[in-house]
């Protein structure tokens, strides 16, 4: 089998996993470790007399290197900025044009493809009992400005892939099997990560704030939406909202974005829990003036006030009692924005994650503390300090991490058991 290409050290991957329980069908006669799981997790047909596939040691799964990287490469043109990197928004000419592509490698791979009023795209492989939920899988192919080719692109081509290579070696599902391209897990455009994992994950928050959602041109999310092709006739975005166990499992390939797979040389990291963010805006308001006209004991410096404050984030993070407590300033804004004045304004922008919610929400506390603190020390004014989002994190089912161990014991590839501190669309397929 030629995994190699995924796992090579220059290119280590996460695996995100989720699963909802479904009966596993009993092996009676054969102990080959390949066929064991593909029999426990995709319903391989051992026991089914109308199904004459009968997998061997010989098994062949073989992963077309070549091409693969070659769509890589091709999808990653679709871009607004030059090679090496990638920067595809949500809606713009080079994500409908990028879409375009990848629909069409899923109708190559004979999958049926369609698309919910928002663009998350689906790509379906029926099994031969339909009535069963689906085995899905996937990620997006949206890219901040300047990223590289791989982020996302990875658990969408790849899932092409890993179809084409099960339909060469002649397996059928017993379930069918769904590949996802996510729409907006990038908050690049209108400020939401995981935009079309929330709505299929159910929100009805979301759905109603998008009718007036805008960018930073003051174009509107469902604008934008009919300029790419989606929500022409339709306003109402639960429309898109999955129905309760529309699925059996969710499994997510992903780069690590993170260099301890790189650093142990560890080819497969299996991910056991997700840590899921809270994002926080707050706002300073001082006084401004003249930066040599207004003597230092007579400031009301925002700036130095937001400072202050950052600070104290990373002295809350770092003393929450857990190592998995990570608190960023992501975006500092310093109003007027001169360099000769004294900023009458600050505005910051903060992330806050673990992987257990009392330690995150701990620190949040803390932070607004500190905050009202600084602000009547410095003698300004705390206007603003709004939590934006306070998701729940995560946590992996046995059952995918052990088909996913299992794989990569078969294929001698070495893995460890980590925590995704970076989120997907996975945390939200969870729910």
């Amino acid at each position: 089998m030629s995994w190699k290409f995924f796992v090579s050290h220059s290119l280590p991957l996460f695996f995100l996993f989720f699963f909802y329980s479904f009966p596993l069908i009993s092996t009676k006669h054969n102990d080959d470790p390949t066929f064991k799981t593909m029999h426990d997790f995709s319903g391989y047909p051992v026991d089914e007399s109308s199904h004459t596939f009968t997998p061997s040691n010989s098994i062949s799964l073989s992963v077309d290197i070549q091409a693969l990287q070659k769509q890589i490469d091709e999808l990653s043109t679709f871009s607004d900025t030059p090679a090496p990197s990638v920067t595809r928004i949500l809606y713009t000419e080079n994500d409908v044009l990028a879409r375009r592509y990848v629909k069409n490698l899923m109708g190559l791979a004979g999958l049926s493809v369609t698309e919910d009023v928002v663009g998350n795209i689906f790509g379906r492989w029926d099994g031969y009992e339909p009535k069963l939920t689906a085995v899905a899988t996937g990620s997006h192919i949206d890219a901040i400005p300047y990223s590289g080719k791989y982020d996302g692109v990875v658990g969408v081509l790849g899932a092409i892939e890993a179809i084409n290579a099960l339909k060469r070696s002649g397996f059928k599902p017993k379930r069918s099997l769904e590949i996802i391209l996510f729409t907006s897990e990038e908050p690049t455009r209108f400020g939401i990560s995981c935009l079309g994992s929330r709505l299929l994950a159910g929100s009805e928050a979301l759905a109603e704030a998008l009718k007036a959602t805008v960018d930073g041109q003051n174009i509107s999310f469902l604008e934008a939406a009919r300029s790419a092709g989606y929500a022409r006739d339709e306003d109402d975005l639960s429309r898109v909202f999955l129905k309760n166990d529309s699925y059996s499992a969710f499994v997510e390939l992903h780069i690590e974005q993170a260099p301890i797979l790189e650093e142990e040389g560890i080819s497969i990291g299996v991910v056991t829990n997700i840590a899921a963010p809270a994002s926080i805006k707050v706002d300073f308001e001082g006084n401004g003036g003249h930066a040599g006209g207004v003597l230092m004991p007579d400031r009301n410096d925002a700036g130095l006030a937001a400072a202050e404050l950052m600070l104290a984030i990373e002295k809350h993070a770092t003393e929450s009692g857990s190592l998995d407590t990570v608190g960023t300033v992501g975006i500092l804004e310093l109003y007027p924005g001169a360099i000769n004045s004294i900023p009458s304004k600050a505005h910051l922008e903060i992330d806050v994650r673990d992987i257990e919610e009392s330690f995150r929400n701990a620190v949040i506390n803390k932070i607004h503390k500190a905050a009202k603190s600084i602000a009547k020390k410095r003698k300004v004014t705390l206007s603003e300090f709004k939590i934006i989002n306070q998701d729940p994190p995560a946590h992996s089912n046995g059952s995918v991490i052990k088909a996913v161990v299992d794989a990569s014991d078969e294929l001698n590839l070495t893995y460890k058991y980590m925590i995704s501190r970076a989120y997907h669309d996975s945390l939200f397929m969870a729910r």
